[in-house]
């Protein structure tokens, strides 16, 4: 596993670049894995919203439930196993805060840890904080007209199960490594066009997908 430290910011429209490191000894791999650790259980705390918290276990819980399919949009991020345990550790990482802008959904800054490759698992990378935009379109939706706008994402409408789902969809893909040793897509950083060709590419492969996960509720509702 290998430590990297960078100077960016990602949003939902995510990285705008990538500062290669040195790699590390046995030791200070150990020394890293208890850190994150650590990190993880700090940022953890921070997370207090009890409505939010339950939004976000079903984001994250249906988000698994769509990457473990054998399916286009499962065999798009690769190896099951990978992805999960992103989804996983992603989740004990996110935090709610206030960010200025309102077509931010997720920001995730600081250093940045890289799991390296494994047994049949891909690498990927997680960076120091996760922090879900209380005002953006994972959790708000524009309801009053002073309020200030908030887009949708991809094709579905802000504030929804689905939108949820497709933001985690787009920060997966830029944290898994792809067979060719790149991101599965490209980073964005500061590029609105370009996150949302992005997002684009990820609903275009998930969309059915995240489609069933409503459809799944609606019959079980209507037992």
């Amino acid at each position: 596993m290998r430590r990297h430290r960078c100077l960016l910011v990602t949003t939902f429209f995510v990285i705008a670049e990538i500062v290669a490191a040195h790699s590390m000894s046995n030791a200070q791999d150990s020394a890293v894995k208890v850190m994150v650790g650590l990190e993880d259980a700090t940022i953890a705390a921070a997370r207090v919203n009890p409505v939010a918290n339950k939004l976000i276990k079903q984001a994250i819980q249906d988000t698994i439930t769509i990457v473990s399919r054998n399916d286009s949009c499962g065999r798009f991020y690769g190896e099951t196993k990978t992805a999960e345990e992103v989804l996983r550790r992603l989740d004990t990482r996110l935090q709610i805060r206030l960010l200025g802008d309102s077509r931010t959904g997720i920001e995730m800054s600081g250093h940045f840890t890289y799991f390296g490759p494994k047994e049949k698992q891909v690498g990927y990378r997680l960076f120091a904080a996760t922090t879900i935009n209380s005002r953006g379109p994972f959790l708000k939706a524009k309801v009053f007209a002073a309020e200030p706008q908030v887009p949708p994402v991809g094709g579905f409408r802000p504030n929804t199960r689905e939108a949820r789902v497709l933001i985690l969809l787009h920060e997966l893909a830029h944290l898994v490594r792809g067979e060719d040793g790149n991101w599965l897509i490209p980073d964005d950083g500061n590029d609105p066009a370009l996150s949302r060709r992005n997002t684009a590419i990820v609903e275009s492969q998930c969309r059915l997908e995240i489609l069933s996960l409503s459809q799944a509720s609606r019959i079980v509702a209507g037992k």
